[in-house]
């Protein structure tokens, strides 16, 4: 038994059985918190979305707005995948006469 930990007696009825999970049950069933801020955010008036936007942190908005770069879904995709959006930036300075003035 060299180099294993050795627990107090009275915590072995509690150790984890090898194979046995952590949670056997799963998660409950029911309705996630991303599940409920989407249906809610959704059923919001357009007036009353742009002024909780509008109490968020900025750096809160870009999050949403571009995406958690570290989720490839986001609440407004209702779990699909999000697709990129490119946009080009003309600065009047660097126009070589190609684009029209808009």
């Amino acid at each position: 038994m060299e180099g294993e930990k050795q627990y107090p007696k009275q915590l072995i009825p509690y150790q984890w059985k090898k194979g046995q999970s952590g949670n056997p049950n799963g998660r409950p069933k029911g309705q996630t918190l991303k599940e409920f801020a989407r249906e809610y955010l959704m059923s919001l008036p357009d007036e009353e979305k742009v002024e909780y936007l509008a109490s968020l942190p900025p750096e809160i908005t870009w999050k949403m707005a571009e995406g958690n770069p570290a989720n490839a879904t986001d609440i407004t995709t209702g779990g699909d995948k999000l697709s990129p959006l490119l946009v080009q930036f003309l600065d009047d300075k660097q126009d070589n006469g190609d684009s029209k003035g808009v």
